[in-house]
């Protein structure tokens, strides 16, 4: 008789929970595996040394400015009655921290005093369910105001789990930036 109690309390419990929904957060769980180490390894990337490239009268450096403002929840699977949400000001701050390091294994210097200064903003990130896995979407937009440049960056990538999946979009997000010629170039002073 008191497992039916306790069985029927759980039953309550579940249905409590899954009629009433949810809202999981997921910023610190999709920050937490933005690893350089491991994602560059996956992805069997080997960064050049642009600094060899550079045409500045000092090293090269470069200034990444977040200028993401949204603090509210940002929707990325809406589930009914559950949804999971980002906090767009915090996740650009460990996209920046990210690029960061894929600027330092390209050995070009993040400094916040430098006069080569690019904004970045997320524009949008989303999962989208699959079969077997979870696909991770992240469109960033990218500013230079010293000359004008506008651009975005988008990738999907696909994981078991939707925070994985999300890292490895910003891992391409960020590479397409660090690759970019005209990002290169502005950077190097060519």
């Amino acid at each position: 008789m008191i497992f039916y109690d306790r069985f029927s309390l759980w039953v309550v419990v579940i249905l409590f929970f899954i009629l009433t929904g949810c809202t999981l957060h997921a910023t610190r769980d999709i920050s937490d595996r933005l690893n350089p180490d491991e994602l560059y390894n996956s992805y069997k990337i080997h960064p050049t040394d642009l600094s060899l490239q550079s045409k500045c009268a000092n090293p090269p450096t470069v200034n990444i400015v977040n200028v993401e403002s949204r603090i509210e929840d940002y929707d990325i699977l809406e589930n009914n009655p559950s949804r999971v949400v980002i906090n767009p000001k915090e996740m650009m701050d460990n996209v920046a921290l990210y690029l960061d390091a894929g600027f330092r294994k390209s050995n070009i210097r993040v400094d916040s005093q430098s006069s080569k200064v690019i904004q970045i903003k997320m524009l949008d990130s989303k999962w989208d369910r699959g079969a077997w896995s979870l696909g991770g979407y992240f469109k960033m937009g990218l500013v230079i105001p010293e000359t004008g440049f506008n651009k975005y960056y988008e990738a999907t990538d696909n994981a078991a789990l939707g925070y994985t999946a999300s890292a490895y979009a910003i891992h391409v997000v960020t590479r397409q930036v660090i690759d970019d010629p005209v990002i290169q170039n502005y950077i190097l002073c060519q």
